[in-house]
């Protein structure tokens, strides 16, 4: 166990002061490093059980009672998609139970496919919403490749409840449709797209309370919306005339694809069918038809005037964006009746909305102290990706912006740490910490004697688990 810190904080002097904001350690961009660190440890770790990309691709199909990423034993299968399979699995240390994807060998050793994956698995996993499903958990096994890991749902997706009972009501269509569109438009104005917007992403949870609980499901396709992802991807039967001739993913193409949920949800059918070339005819050059001409019985104009304006073949005549769209919605909701009780369905009962309150305050006191408190600290994979850390540590590391995307090798962390990916990858494999001292020249002959700590997450972090947590404390000041 690493020793007590507080034992020797004598001697520094006053905090640094760098862009208003205090620190204990001067800029390890700004210092000349001595490379002096205690202490090489002597173990030797697979690289490939800690999610480093070397992995060559060779993995197996997982059965029950395998273990995955070392902590989520396998109890069954949930389905199979075209990125993988999603298998039901049960943290070991937790004892609860999630939804695990697989993703297949061949599609996770191309180079970019796997970047595309941690990518999107920590935008998803940021994203807190009623009605997204959550992502808890992702990264590499030797034996069985890329995985995400996801709560485990109780119902059923829509397209299975379309083919079982054939089309919805237009209430029930409209309530479905409107819990959709307000977690798209959570993820547009987090400047993220889903991609893959269709009824087989789109599930009915059973609750206890008297409500309707609709989660969108697989950001396989998410993307952050830079306009840079070209070339058609998707499903075809939901995809957007531009997506197929090459043009970027956009908010646009997302809202064709919701008007052709509506449309499906309305008439228990899709607009297009036939081959493949047929079907991107169709979405090419054939207007959506209006439901009302489809289904026997009387549906709201509105209705019609919706989905068509979402599935205009030009992006630039559809809705500009989901609030426009979801306006629409609820002006056909008004007139079925449903307003008042779509808001009481939404509406939390007092005493779950005061707890939710308070858990709100708690977590915002939390992210408050850590994103504040004057001492490093971040989380990163046995990699060195990092995934949080608070504005001591990016100022330390001379780092602007957010911790998304950084790496501590492009970091001049490496050069006063020789051994520093080394016991990342030890420290998240035998759980036990490590402490190390390093020195800082601050400018002329002060040097600041700094301890680093490297602990593993515990293993009920709901999403910093497998990682390693890392906080930098000032010892002493030394003179050179």
């Amino acid at each position: 166990m690493p020793t007590r810190l507080t034992d020797s904080e004598a001697d520094l002097g006053e905090p640094v002061e760098r862009e208003g904001h205090e620190t204990l350690l001067p800029s390890v961009t700004r210092s000349v490093l001595s490379a002096k660190s205690f202490v090489a440890s002597d173990a030797t770790v697979d690289p490939t059980a800690l999610g480093d990309d070397s992995w060559d691709g060779r993995g197996r199909g997982a059965k029950g009672g395998d273990v995955i990423g070392g902590r989520y034993t396998v109890e069954g299968q949930l389905g199979r998609g075209g990125m993988g399979r999603v298998l039901r699995v049960r943290h070991q240390a937790l004892g609860k139970a999630f939804a695990l994807k697989v993703i297949k060998s061949k599609i996770a050793t191309n180079p970019k496919i796997r970047e595309m994956f941690y990518r999107e698995a920590r935008l998803a996993s940021a994203l807190t919403h009623d009605n997204i499903c959550s992502i808890v958990d992702f990264g590499q096994d030797e034996n069985y490749g890329l995985f995400m890991v996801m709560e485990l749902l109780d119902g059923q997706t829509v397209h299975h409840k379309l083919k079982q009972s054939g089309k919805l009501s237009p209430k029930v269509a409209c309530d479905v449709m409107w819990q959709v569109a307000d977690a798209v438009r959570f993820i547009h104005s987090r400047a993220i797209l889903h991609g893959d917007i269709k009824t087989e992403n789109i599930f009915i949870v059973k609750t206890t309370m008297q409500r309707r609980l609709i989660k969108l499901l697989d950001f396989g396709l998410a993307r952050p919306d830079l306009g840079r992802t070209e070339g058609m991807d998707g499903t075809p039967e939901y995809i957007a005339p531009e997506r197929i001739d090459g043009a970027p993913s956009s908010q646009a193409s997302d809202i064709y694809a919701l008007g052709i949920v509506f449309f499906e949800l309305l008439t228990g059918k899709l607009p297009f069918s036939g081959d493949l070339q047929e079907v991107l005819r169709q979405q090419r050059e054939v207007p959506v038809p209006a439901p009302s001409k489809v289904i026997e019985e009387p549906l709201d104009e509105r209705a019609d005037e919706l989905i068509a304006r979402a599935t205009a073949k030009d992006p630039t005549k559809r809705h500009p964006d989901l609030a426009a769209f979801m306006y629409e919605l609820r002006a056909l909701m008004t007139m079925l009746g449903m307003d008042q009780s779509a808001n009481r369905r939404r509406a939390m009962a007092p005493e779950a909305a005061r707890e939710r309150r308070e858990m709100d305050h708690r977590v915002k006191a939390a992210a408050e102290v850590f994103g504040s408190v004057a001492i490093p600290m971040a989380s990163c994979d046995a990699t060195g990706r990092v995934r949080a850390a608070n504005q001591a540590f990016l100022e330390f590391l001379g780092a602007a912006g957010d911790a998304g995307g950084l790496q501590l090798r492009d970091s001049a962390l490496p050069e006063v740490y020789p051994t520093l990916f080394e016991d990342l990858q030890e420290v998240a494999l035998k759980r036990r910490p490590i402490k190390r001292v390093i020195y800082l020249n601050e400018g002329g002959d002060r040097v600041v004697e700094a301890a680093i700590v490297l602990s593993a997450a515990p293993s009920a972090a709901e999403v910093t688990a497998g990682e390693v947590h890392l906080v930098l404390h000032p010892l002493r000041a030394l003179q050179s």
